[in-house]
C-alpha cells in the first residue's frame, strides 16, 4: 500500500547575484515567470543586485565609469519587477561584496560623505518601499539554516558548498560564486545541505577576456515544513533564457 501526504511548506525563493546593470533579462524574466507559479512565501536577495562598476578598483571601460545613478535605477527596476511577480511574500536582502563596494567607496575616497542615511545602499535601492529587511551582515538564519552572501570560491561546482559547510558546521545556502551546485553530508549528529545559487547576470562579463567562465544561470528554492526543521532544496535552471522544472519551461 502506497501513502501520500502534503503536509503545508514555506516557499523559499533565493534570487543571487544580478549585477545590475549587466544583468540577463532573459534570465530575469525567466525567474520571475517561475516566481509568478511558485508564489513564494519568502523571498531571499543573496546579495551583488547591484554591480557598482563605476566605483570599483579594476580598469574600467571609460563610456561606463561615471554611470552610479544608471547603475541604480536599473537595479531598482529589476527589484520592482520580481516584487511585482512576489507580492505579499516575506523579503530579505543580505549585502553582497558588490554592495559593500559603495561602503568602502564612501571610507576611503569620500569620507566626508559617509554619514549621509542617502547614500547608504538601503535608501539607494528604495528597500523600505519594497518591505525589504536589509541584512547589513551579508547573512540571515532562517529555520536554522545559514543563509549569506559568502565569501568563499572554490573552483568547481558545490566545492565552495563544501567549504561554507566546513565552516559553519550547519546546512544553508549561499550565492558570490555565480556557481550552483549542491553538497550534502550526513554525520553522528545528523544530515546536512549545502546550496550554491548560482547567478543572474551575464556570461559573458568584460573582465573574463573572452573566457567562458564556469557560471550557471539559475536560482534557489527551498520548501521547509511548517512547524518542524524539515527542508528540501533544489535548484532551478536556466538554459537559454529558459528556467526548468518539472517537466516545465518558464520565459
Amino acid at each position: 500500500m502506497m501513502t501520500m501526504h502534503k503536509p503545508k511548506y514555506k516557499r523559499v525563493l533565493y534570487v543571487s547575484d544580478i549585477h545590475a546593470p549587466f544583468h540577463d533579462n532573459k534570465a530575469i524574466n525567466a525567474m520571475i515567470a517561475f516566481a509568478g507559479w511558485f508564489k513564494p512565501d519568502v523571498v531571499i536577495y543573496m546579495g551583488d543586485l547591484v554591480d557598482f562598476y563605476a566605483i570599483s578598483h579594476f580598469a574600467k571601460d571609460p563610456k561606463r565609469a561615471l554611470q552610479l545613478q544608471k547603475e541604480i535605477d536599473s537595479a531598482v527596476s529589476v527589484l520592482t519587477r520580481i516584487d511585482t511577480a512576489c507580492n505579499g511574500a516575506e523579503k530579505f536582502f543580505l549585502r553582497g561584496n558588490h554592495e559593500m563596494r559603495m561602503q568602502k567607496f564612501l571610507w576611503t575616497r569620500a569620507s566626508e560623505l559617509s554619514s549621509l542615511r542617502g547614500l547608504s545602499v538601503e535608501k539607494l535601492l528604495k528597500l523600505e518601499k519594497f518591505g525589504i529587511k536589509y541584512m547589513k551582515n551579508g547573512r540571515l538564519n532562517y529555520r536554522g539554516n545559514v543563509i549569506k552572501h559568502g565569501d568563499i570560491v572554490r573552483k568547481f561546482s558545490a566545492y565552495t558548498a563544501k567549504g561554507e559547510f566546513d565552516a559553519t558546521g550547519m546546512s544553508g545556502k549561499s550565492a558570490h560564486t555565480h556557481r550552483a551546485g549542491v553538497y550534502r553530508v550526513t554525520n553522528e549528529s545528523g544530515s546536512y545541505t549545502w546550496m550554491e545559487c548560482g547567478c543572474l547576470c551575464k556570461l559573458n562579463a568584460e573582465y573574463m577576456d573572452g573566457k567562458v567562465p564556469n557560471w550557471q544561470q539559475g536560482f534557489g528554492i527551498s520548501y521547509f515544513k511548517e512547524g518542524s526543521r524539515r527542508f528540501h532544496d533544489e535548484f532551478v535552471t536556466i538554459i537559454k533564457g529558459k528556467a526548468m522544472y518539472g517537466g516545465m519551461e518558464f520565459y
